[in-house]
């Protein structure tokens, strides 16, 4: 049923015209005007239609006071926006075979099902990406920890699973809850899949895929190079945070939100989203990702909000934030286009300041398509 109420909301949106190229010349105009009028340090955009090469225009400089330009070419950190290339990743299991949907926690970690608690038998890899499973918060101890845990990735991830499993659910199952420790979960699940990390996995089966043009620049963690995040200094003011382990969250946090890419290849990535045609995501795969969980009632899907827009119909979006970058990124099937602003800080400017951009640029998208 998901399936086919999926498959009729495009149906409905079949009568758009899809959107005409966005001018880059006026792309970089506006990216230039609301980084000056905000004050930014630095703010990119980049806006793709299927059929069209990303639109791209980044202005400012790569870490406050350095004089440095920022260019088309650096990698913007995307934090809980990997979340949906992590759901991605796990869709590209099924298509192979290696994974299934509707697979329960006790299926995901087999060798844990004896130690679980009973209240998670039923609660399934959707529940996870869908944030329904009621698994409860990341707290500063854990953060502290991880930061210092001398473990590899995958087992930290795998201890992390165990401990959370042992015990009750701190939510209630079913409900939404936004959380980070349900990706985490997620990662851990297809590394034993595969039994290789989740960045060997996302390398593998998503940046560098077969006929993939948007390999290029993709990494967990702070970019160590161009670009750099910023952090509140001590009398209110920016300044750059760094390319060390401060510059990110612990990176056992990975599927949740470690990501850094360049505009370009983040565009062309997303694009497969809404490119009906694309042979990467399949329409079976599409219709999982895209639908919302448990049921139509719900405004999330598998790493996706949803909303209604009264001219564009369904769009799906999301933001990314490890509190020293900004990413905003929406998916426009009606128009089959798909919109990104990151900056690199976070705070009430940076928000209002992208949230605008993404806005005006969605309209003149809107607007092309009349």
């Amino acid at each position: 049923m998901r399936r086919l109420l999926l498959s009729f909301s495009f149906a409905i949106l079949a009568g758009f015209a899809s959107a005409e190229p966005v001018d880059p010349d006026w792309l970089q105009a506006e990216v230039d005007a609301s980084r000056e009028r905000a004050g930014l340090v630095a703010l990119g955009a980049a806006v793709i239609a299927v059929g069209d090469t990303p639109s791209i225009a980044v202005s400012g400089e790569t870490a406050k006071g350095s004089g440095e330009p920022a260019a088309p070419g650096d990698a913007w950190h995307i934090g809980s926006n990997s979340k949906a290339l992590t759901a991605l990743l796990y869709a590209r299991l099924v298509e192979e075979g290696l994974a299934n949907w509707g697979a329960t926690l006790p299926d995901l970690f087999p060798g844990m099902a004896d130690d679980m608690d009973p209240a998670w038998q039923d609660t399934t890899i959707e529940d996870l990406f869908a944030h329904r499973s009621g698994i409860g918060q990341l707290g500063a101890i854990w953060l502290i920890a991880r930061h210092n845990d001398t473990a590899s990735l995958p087992e930290q991830r795998l201890e992390t699973v165990r401990s959370r499993l042992r015990k009750p659910p701190e939510g209630e199952p079913g409900t939404y809850e936004y959380s980070n420790v349900n990706y985490i979960v997620a990662g851990a699940a297809i590394e034993g899949i595969l039994g290789m990390s989740w960045e060997d996995a996302m390398e593998a089966y998503v940046f560098n895929a077969d006929g993939s043009d948007w390999s290029q620049g993709w990494g967990a963690g702070a970019p160590q190079s161009g670009l750099q995040g910023h952090k509140r200094s001590m009398f209110g003011g920016l300044k750059p945070a760094g390319r060390g382990p401060g510059a990110d969250n612990p990176q056992a946090l990975g599927p949740a939100g470690t990501l850094h890419v360049p505009l370009a290849s983040h565009a062309q990535l997303l694009l497969e989203f809404v490119d009906e045609d694309s042979s990467f995501i399949t329409p079976d795969m599409r219709d999982h990702l895209l639908a919302p969980w448990p049921d139509e009632s719900a405004d999330y899907a598998m790493g996706w909000a949803i909303m209604e827009d009264d001219e564009l119909g369904r769009i799906y979006w999301h933001n990314g934030s490890n509190t020293m970058w900004l990413s905003r990124v929406a998916l426009i099937p009606s128009l089959d286009a798909v919109i990104i602003v990151n900056a690199s800080e976070f705070n009430d400017t940076s928000k209002d300041t992208t949230q605008a951009l993404l806005d005006t640029v969605k309209d003149r998208l809107a607007a092309s398509a009349d």
